[in-house]
């Protein structure tokens, strides 16, 4: 037992720690020297991709000769984000660095509107002091680098001003004329970055006189945004970088932030020694006054890493989900440089442990709000259409043929085949129970758009359901109205502008009655019902897709109270609602890179309506017209869901996600007119405003066209759902001796789509 205790010892200190913790799998690399060269010593220094990752762009430096003009070169990408499709866009759309002294440069920046480049540079040739420098161009068009002119530089940035008396520490040495040379190795601008704004920029220097530190990363203000010449240090920031075995690195070349500033990864430029990545993480977003040390991942091993002594890295750059990082291997004199492409287990991360959470990712999050707000718009269709049904039946009750709409549906799926006979067999039950009491039978048809911007977390979602609810109701002895319907609804997300997706199917049971208080004018309405959801989920990531099915149950219940206060042609109608609701969504796997898994979770709803409406009749002798408006106060008590997660290569930490896309106080109002002709035909208008404070508002415009069927007229209407969900409308009237027939069939799934059209005309005699 000891000698394994010693054997357990011995492993931890000599194997590399660090590298059994990685998050970060060798992927591709890709050659990157595909220009005539000014001489065989050229190098990659720096690497930077366009918004979409359908550019990549790479400065090169001739160490050797520092007259030389120099360059940063463009490759498109067949495939976004894919250094294997890269295909250099010629030499007319490189950037010229004029203006640049002759200065070699090493890494580059390129702002987040693609607007400004950035790139530092240093001489290791000659004894000037001026060899440190930031310069800055402007472009005319975004990521057009052809279009480059110097905007703005700084001055010697080995001036003491610049470089003393922040938490990165002083050098270890002190610059003189004699040993300007030697200084000048041990002092180099190696790597920059900017922050979002153009506020705050960052300069990492190789510091190799001191035998603790081997690296200083400074943070500088800029009192004009984008302007290096107006650069001031910040004293109270900065990090020194230590040696490898004080978890750090050798010689740090580039480095990278991702896009919320909270996270860093160095590299380390070791000429035939130990090529390794080193990650920070920052507190604060673009702070480096507080961070904290993950670890380092050591490029080596088997799968054509960076283990040939001739490789060296340098720039670093990620993808735009965070789940690709890419490293420059700049090889010796006479070799091609080459581009290293690794995959991610999570965004961002390349320690075990240490993954950030999905918020970092606005189309990571806008799916699982997505799903969130799935089950609370299910819960709403399937309440609102049981709802509109007891308000039609209340204005048309008196002289409609409620029960001349003839319905069959036809299902192979069994499920729901099962579901529809049990409801046909209750209601041709009841019907033979109670002779003296018709069963009505009704359908409703929806199809809703909405759109959802973007928000500080979250990309932005286009919203369409289709929706297809029957039912069957009757009048009690004591004026009551009973039901039972059905729903089954498409809902589809899109989420923000790569392909993401949410496609689900819903399946809703309901059961409503309303009451009468005292007289026909005051109501109690209740809503009871179950439902089942079933999703697609796809996200995409870098092109890149991850899918997953999901499953939810659903109890929800309503009760709404109102009142209808008549004078005249005028009709105010206040009312208050409460709903209640409850999914229970299923876990859930991705499949894909960056995978996650998804726990249990639960979606509830609890809102609080108060409302007041006005109808007033202008109707004429040959039409009847009402305009009506409304106000409601709505309070979303229950507006958040915990969203639980690991990453799925990665599951040693948690995450617990409070997502709260809605507001607790919301104001609605709408305004309208509805328009019934004496041969019965209708329709309506309706404009809609929900406002919620502090979140933004929607809009949705309602309109309908309607008939009102009378006694002499029948419907048909029959579903047939396989593969898609098919439907049959047929409509017979009869006008004395001659009985017309309109057959309509259309996709239920496609609404939009009709398949077949016909209509004849029969005569009686």
């Amino acid at each position: 037992m000891k000698f394994i205790k010693k054997v357990i010892v011995i492993l931890f200190f000599v194997l590399p720690i660090s590298s059994s913790f990685s998050a970060m799998t060798f992927k591709q690399k890709a050659e990157v020297h595909d220009y005539d060269t000014e001489g065989s010593s050229g190098l990659i220094a720096g690497i930077e991709f366009n918004n979409d990752g359908t550019k990549i762009f790479i400065s090169y430096a001739n160490r050797f000769d520092n007259t030389s003009v120099h360059f940063i070169n463009e490759y498109n990408l067949t495939i976004p984000y894919d250094v294997s499709t890269k295909v250099y866009a010629g030499d007319s759309e490189r950037c010229v660095l004029t203006g640049t002294d002759g200065n070699t440069i090493y890494d580059l920046d390129i702002s987040s509107d693609g607007m400004r480049l950035f790139v530092v540079s240093r001489r290791v040739n000659n004894a000037d002091k001026d060899g440190d420098k930031v310069y800055g161009f402007d472009l005319t068009s975004p990521y057009d680098i052809s279009t480059c002119s110097l905007a703005s530089e700084t001055e010697n940035l080995d001036n003491a001003v610049f470089t003393i008396g922040s938490n990165a520490g002083d050098f270890g040495y002190t610059r003189n004329e004699s040993d300007a040379l030697n200084n000048l190795e041990k002092h180099r601008l190696q790597s920059i970055e900017i922050n979002n704004d153009g506020s705050k920029l960052f300069l990492l220097f190789m510091d190799t006189a001191s035998g603790t530190v081997n690296g200083r990363l400074y943070e500088f203000n800029l009192s004009t945004p984008y302007d290096v010449s107006t650069l001031s240090i910040v004293t109270s920031a900065g990090i020194e970088i230590g040696t490898e075995t004080q978890n750090g690195v050798t010689n740090p070349a580039g480095m990278r932030f991702s896009p919320n500033g909270k996270r860093l990864i160095i590299t380390s430029h070791a000429h035939g020694g130990i090529k390794r990545v080193l990650q920070v993480s920052l507190s604060k977003g673009f702070d480096t006054s507080s961070f904290t040390i993950d670890g380092s991942r050591i490029l080596a091993g088997s799968g054509n890493e960076m283990s040939e002594a001739n490789t060296q890295t340098r720039g670093a750059a990620f993808s735009g989900s965070g789940l690709k990082v890419y490293i420059g291997s700049d090889r010796d004199q006479n070799s091609k440089d080459e581009v290293y492409e690794y995959d991610l287990v999570c965004p961002f991360n390349i320690i075990r442990g240490k993954c950030t959470s999905i918020t970092e990712n606005r189309d990571r999050t806008g799916v699982a709000e997505a799903q969130i707000g799935l089950a609370k718009r299910t819960i709403e269709y399937s309440t609102d259409s049981v709802l509109n049904r007891i308000k039609w039946i209340r204005r048309n009750k008196d002289k409609q043929n409620l029960s001349n709409l003839d319905i069959d549906f036809n299902f192979e799926n069994q499920r729901l085949a099962s579901l529809i006979n049990t409801f046909k067999t209750v209601a041709a039950k009841k019907e033979v129970e109670d002779q003296d009491s018709d069963i009505f039978y009704w359908s409703e048809g929806t199809i809703a758009v909405g759109r959802v911007g973007n928000t500080s977390i979250s990309s932005s979602k286009k919203i369409g359901t289709d929706g297809l609810t029957f039912g069957a109701d009757r009048f009690t002895e004591d004026n009551k109205l009973r039901g039972f319907a059905f729903r089954f609804g498409r809902d589809s997300v899109d989420v923000g502008t790569a392909g993401s997706n949410l496609d689900t199917d819903t399946y809703n049971f309901t059961f409503y009655s309303t009451s009468p208080v005292k007289d026909d004018t005051k109501f109690i309405d209740t809503v009871i019902g179950i439902g089942k959801l079933k999703s697609d989920i796809l996200t995409v990531l870098d092109g890149q897709s991850l899918t997953a099915d999901r499953t939810g149950d659903q109890f929800y219940g309503t009760f709404k109270i109102k009142d209808e206060i008549k004078n005249n042609k005028l009709i105010l109608i206040p009312s208050g609602q409460f709903d209640l609701g409850h999914t229970v969504l299923d876990a859930y796997k991705e499949n894909g890179n960056g995978a996650i898994k998804v726990k249990k979770q639960h979606v509830r709803t609890k809102k609080l309506k108060a409302a007041i409406a006005a109808v007033e009749d202008l109707s004429k002798e040959n039409y009847t017209f009402r305009r009506h408006g409304k106000i409601e106060y709505v309070a979303d008590v229950d507006r958040s869901s915990n969203f639980k997660y690991t990453y799925a290569s990665d599951n040693s930490v948690g995450f617990n996600e409070k997502l709260n896309q809605d507001s607790l106080h919301n104001l609605n109002g709408e305004i309208g007119f509805d328009l019934v002709f004496q041969n019965n035909f209708s329709t309506f208008l309706i404009y809609e405003r929900e406002h919620a404070f502090e979140k933004g508002h929607t809009d949705k415009i309602h309109i309908a066209l309607g008939y009102l069927p009378s006694k002499d007229t029948n419907y048909s209407f029959t579903v047939d759902g396989s593969e898609t969900v098919q439907s049959n409308f047929i409509f017979t009237k009869n006008m004395g001796h001659l009985l017309i027939d309109f057959k309509l069939s259309n996709d239920l799934m496609r609404p939009e789509n009709y398949s077949e059209a016909l209509i004849s005309l029969r005569g009686k005699y």
